[in-house]
């Protein structure tokens, strides 16, 4: 590494360009070197895992999306108030409707054989593989994924007809 040159192959002279280019598109010369800084770093950490060809396009790629990151976080702000202050929780409405279309989807699985029904509990929702699930059950591969296939169709069998007013049930 000589003086003139960053870790990496990042040099002097880019990181300067780099830093110009964010006091062009931010007005801020201390937001501008704080990204050049930490797009720097981001790139570094990523190099030392990943061959990047163009280390500059890649530097520039970084900056831009740190800086949209700022520029949001900065217009998520109202009147001194920041997003961590913000409710996020569902309203009342929405908490009602959430619990009415789990309680059409357990209804829908439900109705599933049972056999189905556990098959799809177990690739889905349990995430095991065909092979686990054969294994378990005393099916072939080909067979439990079939199992999914007709379980899923199932359930859009019963979405389809429970649609009320162009809503699906889930």
């Amino acid at each position: 590494m000589t003086a003139n040159t960053l870790p990496f192959g990042i040099g002097v002279g880019e990181r300067r360009a780099l830093v110009a280019f964010l006091v062009r598109k931010s007005g801020s010369e201390m937001l501008a070197e704080d990204i050049a800084h930490d797009a720097i770093i981001r790139l570094v950490e990523f190099q030392s895992r990943e061959k990047v060809r163009n280390s500059k396009a890649l530097l520039f790629k970084i900056a831009v999306n740190l800086l949209i990151n700022h520029q949001r976080r900065e217009n998520r702000t109202v009147e001194g108030v920041t997003d961590e202050f913000v409710d996020e929780r569902p309203t009342q409405d929405r908490a009602a409707l959430d619990s009415d279309r789990l309680a059409q989807l357990q209804r829908a699985i439900d109705a599933l054989p049972p056999l189905r029904r556990e098959v799809l509990v177990r690739r889905r929702l349990e995430n095991q593989s065909y092979e686990e699930i054969g294994r378990a059950l005393n099916l072939s591969s080909a067979a439990v994924e079939k199992h999914v296939v007709r379980a899923l169709a199932s359930l859009r069998a019963y979405q389809d007809k429970h649609v009320f007013e162009g809503v699906s049930p889930w």
